[in-house]
């Protein structure tokens, strides 16, 4: 069985790295990616504290990830909609240059 220091460690890779991609890109879609990579960390470090529970399992753990997958589905699919119709209106998906046509 997996420590919870390995699922823990890498969870906070996955965080790190989804922030790193929100940080640094510059493309709309790379920073949808991004939110999501943080997503999976953040579920993965909610299961991996539902499963080593004194060595029971708890399922509410796991019932809240699972509604957190499909909220992180939603958020997903709203937020690659939003990328859509920003490159139907403005034929970029560069960050940088929508912020420079704001005024």
């Amino acid at each position: 069985m997996i420590e919870l220091n390995v699922t823990l460690a890498g969870a906070m890779a996955l965080i790190i790295l989804g922030f790193y991609c929100i940080a640094v890109k510059r493309n709309m879609i790379k920073i949808v990616i991004g939110v999501e990579i943080m997503t999976n960390g953040a579920i993965m470090a909610l299961v991996s504290f539902g499963s080593f529970n004194n060595g029971q399992i708890d399922p509410m753990m796991h019932s809240l990830a699972i509604m957190s997958i499909t909220v992180a589905g939603c958020v997903a699919a709203v937020g690659l909609a939003l990328v859509i119709q920003v490159y139907r209106h403005y034929k970029t998906l560069d960050v940088r240059e929508l912020r420079r046509l704001r005024w």
